[in-house]
């Protein structure tokens, strides 16, 4: 089966920004087919035909905060480029594409705000910004409040916006961006990427992935009840680690998430009634700080990527496991793999 993958970058170590990648799982083999070029493209979304990124930036063309960009999607997979504009917030991180083509959320991890830009067929507009304040516990990483990543919910009107610095996710109605309460972690948690499932006879469940405490915390949103929290890291583990991204099955019957500093991926089953975790394993990512991680539509491979040791590996997922498949690509800094629909 062929695959092609778009991979996003840190501008470190001769990277060329937006890659374009395939993978033949069949033949075995990895391969480079272009790259685009883009200041620090951290995060990249698809939606109707058009890939998101966010530039994770201080500055961008001379405006204070990061930049966001837009490229439709050829037949091929090739990229052209449609706009790109300031975020006004430092250091964007995530960009969240509404279904409907109007908005796009980013989340701006520098200064605690979210940029939500007007969309028209791709092309960025008008932007206003959120902004939230607070600190949480972690002298060192919460002096403020830090918006890690925002997603849509499923079928409530809402936007969920992850906030590590003040240890919550706060939730808006999309319809004017009023707030609708949010979900509170143990402080010092510091929450960084939330996933969904889908919704069904009204219930979904949510799951919460804390970078600095490395755990994941499992949640009704609409009642805001708890149902778990999971650590990511095997019991003896005594070194330093922090989470990074999380990821559900195509199924829905697998949670996966990354941990930098142990190197791994855990997995975990989900109890399709409750939403609670079962841990299954927690396998080596065969690389340094794996940034993220994606999963084939078929749900049978695992394409992780390790930034500090600028590799991609492909893991055939066996029983919902991750196992080795010999499969790697060199790309400079990896920090987002993203499969083209």
């Amino acid at each position: 089966m062929k695959q092609k993958i778009y991979v996003g970058t840190y501008s470190l170590r001769t990277s060329r920004g937006i890659y374009l990648i395939e993978a033949d799982t069949e033949k075995g083999s990895l391969e480079i087919l272009d790259a685009w070029p883009a200041e620090n493209p951290s995060y990249l979304a698809i939606s109707d035909g058009i890939l998101f990124a966010a530039l994770e930036c201080g500055e961008f063309e001379g405006v204070y905060g990061g930049g966001a960009a837009s490229y439709a999607i050829g037949p091929d997979g090739l990229l052209s480029l449609l706009t790109a504009m300031p975020t006004k917030g430092k250091s964007p991180c995530h960009v969240c594409p509404d279904p409907m083509g109007k908005k796009l959320y980013v989340s701006n991890y520098g200064d605690g705000t979210l940029s939500v830009f007007d969309l028209n067929n791709g092309i960025l507009g008008e932007v206003s910004l959120i902004t939230h304040s607070g600190y949480g516990p972690n002298e060192k990483r919460q002096k403020g409040p830090h918006v890690h990543c925002s997603r849509l919910e499923p079928g409530t009107g809402r936007i969920c916006v992850v906030d590590l610095g003040i240890d919550r996710a706060v939730f808006y109605y999309t319809a004017d961006m009023s707030n609708d309460g949010s979900f509170r972690v143990k402080g010092g948690s510091g929450p960084r990427h939330v996933v969904f499932s889908r919704e069904k006879d009204g219930m979904f469940f949510a799951w919460l992935a804390c970078e600095l405490s490395s755990e994941v915390y499992a949640f009704e949103p609409v009642s805001g009840k708890k149902i778990g929290v999971y650590s990511t890291l095997p019991g003896d583990f005594k070194g330093q680690s922090t989470c990074a991204a999380i990821k559900l099955s195509p199924d829905e019957r697998r949670l996966y998430v990354s941990n930098r500093g142990h190197d791994s991926i855990a997995c975990y089953d989900v109890d399709q009634i409750t939403g609670a975790l079962t841990l299954l394993s927690i396998c080596p990512t065969g690389g340094r700080n794996p940034r993220d991680f994606a999963i084939s539509p078929d749900g049978a491979y695992l394409y992780a990527a390790n930034q500090d040791s600028d590799n991609i590996r492909v893991f055939r997922l066996e029983n919902g496991v991750p196992m080795e498949t010999g499969l790697e690509l060199a790309i400079p800094a990896p920090v987002c793999v993203l499969m083209k629909p």
